[in-house]
């Protein structure tokens, strides 16, 4: 269990007794109350206690072992728990020491807890934090000077003793796939925050789906429910809930917004004692008004102004970095936006996928309760797409790909933005609907922007990823009008590819080697020929994106200034005609 959710826990549970109510009524899947068994003589009545007692460290070696082989959670010591109220806190003289090292040697594999001791309505309780058994292997714990051991786990606020094989293998089966955000975070559904609640209907209502606006219109319960934001119990938020919709003593989204690299901000949010989902509607709001917005002087486009920053590229990041974190590590997530740039970093290492596969590799979620409310609420894309939209949101308006980076233990995402360049929109809108959600054609047609060819290798390197797919995309992209084959192989025989006639004149000025001054394409038409010995019409057409009229001149020119020759046996006209080096 995190431990901010335990502090609360626990915060929550000793106001509740000091308020009136029994210790095992504020008992949970993650809190346990014990009473220090030296407290009391055989025959139950009370005694002053001692500091270290046998059967204390068995009763609560079991009791640490039951919440280890769960979710972890908390035990507090020195509460009487048929008690109510004040009276409830009778103390303990157990040395914390003691207690600690006892608990070492009666579990196996031994378990290693945390006590604090803590002073309450006079008492002095002990507070042992119990981590949550990562391993293959249930805690089990002695719980009798004769030697006697169980291995238990918690169900609702029981500790039941796992007996049979079958039992510690269905165990197993259900620790696999470990999810952070579905555990219990201690959390009641009446400890939402109203704003929070208020904030994920807003998202629902303003989505496209009909479904979503209809959901946005449950009762508080019920909304929780089809979100997925409370454990089966019907009270208990998960974690997910709990970040998403209770106060935290900290913001766990940091925005900075600056006027320029390397100067101080001259807007930063960063709100605690909110839930996380007001701090991302709070985050996006501040964005929405600090993102220019920038027209379109073309007609028909599909937009006639777009934001300087795509605002689904913004949302991706951000919706990204709070469902992939390691909520377990406590920096938030920073978000520095400097003009047209715009920066998250969430703490953590990538999960299951290297960070330059992220294209291709099948999506896991961290968190998929958290990752599956957000979906629900309209704010991610559906598993496995959201980076690909990413990619071809940023294309499609002229700007680079976004930049995935392993840095400082966390993971820095980074979009440039800017002026949207008209011909790659328009080019981008017009693709047949089979390569337009397809994140290989935006990114074919980003590499076919600054060179005049590229091939299978540069594409699957760009792309992520060596397939037959890679393959199958080619074979489409020229039925459908997009790539053609050039004239000849690459040196080493590999086929290389280049914009069709028609996408080269829509993009026009937009390709840098499209437009060109005459003494530049000469020198061009020379080092071509330098670099595979000959050179024809076809490879300047290739290589430059000219007519073929045009490239004839070039060819001729380069001739005339003495820079290529007719090659051995070459014609002197037509299709046939070929150059070489002119010292060749």
């Amino acid at each position: 269990m995190a431990p901010e959710f335990r502090e609360a826990e626990v915060g929550r549970a000793l106001a509740r007794i000091q308020a009136g109510e029994r210790p095992a009524d504020v008992e949970s899947e993650t809190l346990d109350c014990k009473e220090d068994p030296s407290r009391r003589g055989p025959d139950g009545a009370p005694t002053a206690g001692a500091p270290q007692f046998e059967t204390a460290g068995y009763l609560i070696a079991g009791v640490c072992a039951c919440l280890a082989n769960h979710e972890g959670g908390t035990v507090i010591v020195g509460l009487d728990e048929k008690q109510s109220g004040v009276a409830a806190f009778v103390g303990t003289d157990l040395e914390s020491a003691w207690l600690r090292k006892r608990i070492r040697q009666l579990t196996s594999p031994p378990l290693v807890v945390a006590v604090k001791q803590r002073v309450v309505e006079g008492a002095r309780l002990l507070v042992l934090q119990v981590p949550r058994n990562q391993g293959g292997e249930p805690h089990s714990a002695t719980v009798s000077k004769s030697g006697g051991r169980r291995k238990p786990r918690r169900v609702g606020t029981e500790c039941q003793e796992m007996e049979t094989l079958a039992e510690q293998l269905a165990w197993l089966d259900a620790r696999s796939g470990y999810d952070w955000s579905a555990a219990p975070s201690g959390y009641a559904i009446g400890e939402t925050r109203a704003a929070a609640i208020e904030a994920l209907r807003d998202f629902l209502r303003e989505s496209e789906s009909a479904e979503r606006r209809r959901v946005a219109d449950l009762g508080d319960v019920d909304l929780l429910r089809r979100l997925q934001l409370v454990r089966d119990d019907g009270v208990t938020l998960t974690r997910a809930g709990a970040r998403l919709l209770c106060p935290a003593k900290s913001a766990a989204l940091v925005y900075l917004g600056k006027p320029a690299a390397g100067v101080r901000a001259e807007i930063k949010v960063e709100g605690a004692g909110r839930g996380l989902i007001e701090e991302l509607r709070e985050v996006e709001r501040v964005i929405a008004g600090r993102n220019r917005t920038v027209a379109l002087p073309a007609r028909g486009l599909p937009e006639a102004i777009v934001e300087a920053i795509s605002p689904r590229v913004i949302r991706e990041a951000l919706v990204n970095a709070i469902m992939h974190r390691d909520w377990d590590i406590p920096e938030p997530i920073t978000v520095e936006h400097t003009g047209d740039e715009f920066v998250v970093f969430s703490p953590g290492l990538p999960f299951g996928v290297e960070i330059d596969h992220l294209l291709t590799a099948p999506s896991r979620t961290r968190n998929r309760v958290l990752g599956d409310a957000l979906r629900s609420l309209g704010l991610a894309e559906r598993e496995g797409t959201g980076v690909d939209r990413m990619y071809i949101e940023q294309i499609r308006l002229g700007h680079p790909p976004p930049s995935f980076q392993v840095r400082a233990g966390g993971v820095r995402v980074a979009l440039t933005g800017g002026d949207p360049e008209p011909a790659v929109v328009r080019v981008h809108a017009e693709l047949p609907a089979r390569l337009r959600g397809d994140a290989r054609a935006a990114i074919m047609i980003d590499l076919l922007r600054t060179a005049p060819s590229a091939t299978r290798t540069d594409l699957s390197v760009a792309a992520q990823e060596d397939s037959p797919e890679i393959d199958a995309f080619l074979r489409l992209a020229k039925g459908e009008g997009l790539l053609q084959r050039t004239a000849r192989v690459r040196p080493g025989g590999e086929p290389a590819w280049r914009l069709s006639d028609h996408v080269r004149d829509a993009l026009g000025p937009v390709l840098p080697y499209y437009a060109r001054s005459i003494e530049e394409s000469v020198r061009l038409v020379e080092e071509l020929a330098r670099a595979r010995g000959s050179v024809r019409n076809q490879d300047v057409q290739d290589l430059l994106g000219l007519a073929v009229v045009r490239s004839s001149r070039v060819l001729k020119e380069a001739e005339h200034q003495g820079r290529i020759k007719l090659g051995p046996g070459s014609a002197a006209r037509g299709r046939s005609v070929w150059y070489v080096p002119a010292d060749a």
